[in-house]
């Protein structure tokens, strides 16, 4: 049974729909980046995650997302980043090719305003937006 994991951003577990807002999603080769205004208590900030060895991603409107039976562990989340245990996007979802190491790969949930992003990726970085 898939479980959401928080990921801090910031020192700080973000919750909100209106906590982050998606600007631009950019894929080269196998790197993805979402460039992000976040709000954090005090202040908001525009950040890059920046997900490597990127294998999959999609994104789906929040309301139909919601209503989809691959929404479970989502419903019950307490984070707008998150890393997803058991993961059933990678063990029934998505065929990882025989010649990777599906150990090598995580799932990885951003909750924004209007969108739901998954994503599945070897690993993630912020960085500060260039403005």
């Amino acid at each position: 049974m898939e479980q959401s994991k928080p990921i801090e951003i910031n020192q700080q577990i973000i919750y909100g729909r209106d906590k982050i807002w998606l600007n631009a999603l950019q894929q080269n080769d196998n790197v993805l980046t979402l460039l992000l205004e976040i709000e954090f208590e005090n202040s908001s900030s525009q950040l890059n995650l920046i997900f490597s060895g990127l294998l999959f991603h999609s994104s789906t409107e929040l309301d139909t997302y919601e209503k989809s039976k691959w929404s479970t562990s989502w419903l019950t989340s307490q984070s707008n980043f998150e890393q997803i245990q058991d993961s059933d996007l990678i063990n029934e979802r998505v065929k990882i090719r025989d010649d990777y190491n599906v150990q090598d790969f995580k799932h990885y949930r951003v909750s924004t305003y209007d969108y739901i992003i998954d994503i599945i990726a070897k690993d993630h970085q912020l960085e500060e937006a260039i403005k």
